[in-house]
């Protein structure tokens, strides 16, 4: 399942919100990625765990506090980091699926994202 990250429904002020964190969440890990970007299964998984830690971040009502989002945004910026760590360890010059695996194994429980 791809994530919708162009989704222009602003039905309410909890959607822009919950879009805007996914949004803020996917730049962040773009942007941390951007000297290796993701294999085409490795960039699902990303899209996958960037909607999942929006929804933790709503699940815990956490979505507009910009203090709580921040850190959401670090930690995703740090699990991009462990991911690259890895890759470098392995000889890689993408992010792969076995490099997210090794992230979520080093990090978690890393709230809001594992």
């Amino acid at each position: 399942m791809r994530a919708d990250f162009n989704n222009s429904d602003k039905g309410s002020n909890q959607m822009a919100t919950f879009d805007a964190a996914t949004r803020r969440l996917w730049a962040k890990a773009q942007y941390r990625a951007a000297d290796m970007g993701f294999t085409p299964d490795c960039r699902n998984l990303v899209e996958n765990l960037v909607n999942n830690t929006a929804r933790q971040l709503e699940a815990d009502g956490f979505l507009a506090d910009k203090d709580r989002l921040a850190v959401a945004e670090a930690n995703m910026e740090r699990f991009v980091s462990e991911m690259i760590i890895e890759a470098k360890t392995l000889g890689y010059n993408e992010l792969h699926e076995n490099t997210f695996a090794a992230a979520m194994n080093r990090l978690c429980p890393l709230w809001p994202i594992c």
